[in-house]
């Protein structure tokens, strides 16, 4: 689907990669005030395009690469600074969760 297609709610919605955006999205338009429809429905446009002209095609490149050599494509592998910075942010996390709980 390309930006200058046609859109409707409908093409929006099913140009979603996921039942819970799917229904989200929904949601959203049909309690959007009419003043903020437009924007609604905009967001979510830009949303279902990105997904189907740069994510999607992302998503099947590596699901490809990674049936014919058995591994991720290296873009997607961990290396020691994506290891340190989930470790942070799982520090960091695990501090919050006992803030709250110490609240």
């Amino acid at each position: 689907m390309s930006s200058t297609h046609d859109w409707t709610i409908d093409t929006i919605v099913h140009a979603l990669p996921s039942a819970e955006l799917r229904q989200r999205c929904l949601r959203e338009v049909h309690l959007a005030p009419l003043d903020q429809l437009e924007e609604v429905l905009t967001r979510w446009q830009a949303l279902a395009l990105q997904w189907s002209t740069v994510d999607a095609p992302n998503v099947d490149a590596a699901r490809a690469y990674l049936e014919e050599h058995g591994d991720l494509p290296p873009a997607y592998r961990a290396d020691a600074t994506s290891q340190d910075a989930h470790q942070e942010w799982r520090t960091r996390l695990r501090a919050t969760r006992e803030q709250r709980g110490a609240a």
